[in-house]
């Protein structure tokens, strides 16, 4: 498995990265309050989309996407059309607010869909410098936050949030620092450190396009600081009209 998986939402970079245009000035705003508005204000209209996850030493991997809030829960579906030698892994993603999330992974040599284990969310997904970790929401209660000041990335003045796990023992980073777009409600950067406290990777967003009144991160970058290496992840032909059922969103239908 761990040659498919190599380890990986979305997003929450892509799932953590969208927003909804609106104004909001945070003079005075609480941290862990900015993230939660940030989270909330993730859409929840149902898309299907094209994703390629790329780098220069391999070749692109493109997957179809589909996003659904599904009982209350964030649902991403994620499927490989190519290279061929990795064609069909699938992986479902479920997240939900106040609750453990789930994922799950479907590989071609196995006849059942199996729950994804830390171990395997501390591993390079599909080859990439983005961990799974990386792609799934947080948990707002799962941390603590420290407001840090202010920065200017991309043209936008952010807010910058550092976010440190209550259980340190059982996240993959001692803590991230997150920079937030307190107007449009997105991240555009986040700043992740190890357990000797050295930041390690960072993850930016470098294309954000307006689809449906919706700001989408369509561009996304991270960079491993300890290899000088780095990955892709671009999203492409959104859908918001696509047929979308909640059956998409269970276990079962990754084996299909």
């Amino acid at each position: 498995m761990r040659k498919f998986l190599g380890h990986l939402i979305l997003t929450a970079a892509l799932l953590f990265g969208v927003g909804v245009s609106m104004s909001l000035g945070d003079s005075a705003e609480d941290p862990k309050e900015l993230v939660r508005k940030v989270l909330a204000n993730l859409p929840k209209d149902s898309f299907e989309a094209k994703m390629t996850v790329s780098s220069g030493d391999f070749e692109p991997r493109e997957l179809r996407m589909v996003r659904r809030v599904v009982d209350g829960a964030h649902g991403t579906y994620l499927e490989v059309s190519s290279p061929e030698d990795l064609e069909g892994i699938r992986f479902l993603f479920l997240e939900r607010r106040g609750a453990p999330n789930e994922q799950y992974i479907k590989v071609k040599a196995s006849r059942s869909a199996i729950q994804v284990s830390e171990e395997v969310r501390r591993q390079p997904f599909l080859g990439s410098s983005f961990y799974v970790s990386d792609l799934v929401m947080p948990n707002v209660d799962d941390y603590t936050y420290k407001y840090l000041g202010k920065d200017v990335v991309a043209d936008r003045t952010v807010t910058l949030v550092e976010m440190t796990p209550k259980d340190t023992e059982a996240d993959i980073y001692s803590r991230t620092v997150a920079a937030l777009d307190p107007k449009d409600l997105i991240v555009v950067r986040r700043e992740y450190f190890d357990k000797d406290d050295t930041k390690i990777k960072v993850w930016t967003v470098d294309k954000i396009d307006k689809i449906k009144d919706v700001l989408s991160p369509m561009g996304q970058k991270m960079v491993d600081l300890r290899t000088g290496t780095s990955s892709r992840l671009d999203v492409s032909k959104v859908d918001f009209e696509a047929e979308v059922t909640d059956a998409i969103f269970e276990p079962k239908y990754l084996l299909r």
